[in-house]
């Protein structure tokens, strides 16, 4: 159990009451995703749990003389032992209760315009959409096979092209964007728990190197037509809600690669924007890579109970 981890951190924190909302999505988040994480998340409760339950339970010391050394040493072993049995019979409960938890969150899957890529005469909006019902990119196209990487799923997926370093703009991520439109969501479904998950396969032409590769979610409570309209300055807004996050690859790592994020959706939500990109090296002459995009899939996670 790697409690050097900073998610540990949080959960301290939460236990004790003094996580944040962003705090508590992003340790919800880890849960979710990572298998390791959530299995050492109730190894390390169930041991909180019992040693709280072990010192709650010993014996108010009798008035008699201080104990002597001796034994002090020999209650350890008897303290230990009864720790191991609390933690014995309080692990079942710890697991259930945390399983009970997840089945309660519903999940609807949102629908994403050509979300396999497979309409390759399309008209590749420039830049962020308008509207909803299609793609936007810099520096992109759709493509079939190319060389020797093939689309995850169906015939065609997304070639995000390296942006020239000698180009001026502002940021050299090559970028693929999508705006869906809430508004069709029913009430129930649109929870003061709500998230939005959303998921993204990438795949990189040379697996030689590391690669980086960006989601971001943002949600807006105006219609996508007027949510669009100056869309960059409105991000920078302490009233849009937004969630990024950038997933790194180690040399080596061959073939399409699945990642996922979450955004939790306030109340009033109408339209949602997504961004996927392939972050250049940081590495100046390292050369940029060609990069792959396919699958892109949302879902709408709601729950009666408050997240953890």
């Amino acid at each position: 159990m790697n409690t050097k981890d900073p998610r540990f951190e949080i959960i301290r924190r939460s236990r004790d009451g003094n996580a944040s909302s962003e705090e508590l999505a992003r340790l919800e988040a880890g849960l979710r995703e990572d298998t390791d994480f959530r299995e050492a998340y109730v190894r390390y409760m169930n041991l909180d749990v019992a040693l709280s339950a072990v010192a709650k339970a010993a014996p108010l010391p009798l008035p008699t003389a201080p104990p002597q050394r001796p034994r002090w040493i020999t209650w350890r072993p008897l303290t230990a032992a009864a720790a191991g049995i609390v933690f014995g019979m309080l692990c079942t409960s710890v697991v259930f209760g945390f399983v009970a938890q997840r089945t309660a969150v519903k999940k609807m899957p949102l629908s994403v315009f050509d979300a396999g890529l497979e309409d390759a005469k399309q008209i590749l909006n420039d830049g962020l959409p308008s509207q909803e019902g299609q793609w936007g990119i810099d520096h992109a196209k759709v493509v079939s096979a190319d060389g020797k990487v093939t689309p995850l799923t169906g015939l065609h997926m997304l070639r995000l092209e390296p942006i020239p370093r000698e180009k001026r703009v502002k940021n050299h991520t090559s970028r693929a964007y999508q705006v869906l439109d809430l508004r069709s969501l029913s009430a129930s479904a649109m929870t003061d728990n709500a998230e939005a998950e959303v998921s993204a396969s990438f795949c990189a032409a040379n697996s030689g190197t590391s690669s980086r590769y960006l989601i971001r979610a943002i949600a807006l409570d105006e219609a996508p037509a007027k949510a669009t309209k100056n869309f960059w300055s409105k991000v920078e807004s302490d009233g849009v809600v937004s969630e990024s996050q950038r997933f790194d690859t180690a040399p080596g790592s061959a073939g399409w690669q699945t990642f996922s994020m979450t955004l939790r959706l306030p109340p009033g939500s109408k339209t949602l924007v997504l961004i996927f990109g392939a972050v250049p090296p940081e590495d100046g002459p390292q050369p940029a890579s060609v990069h792959y995009l396919d699958e892109v899939q949302v879902s709408l996670l709601s729950s009666e109970t408050p997240l953890p």
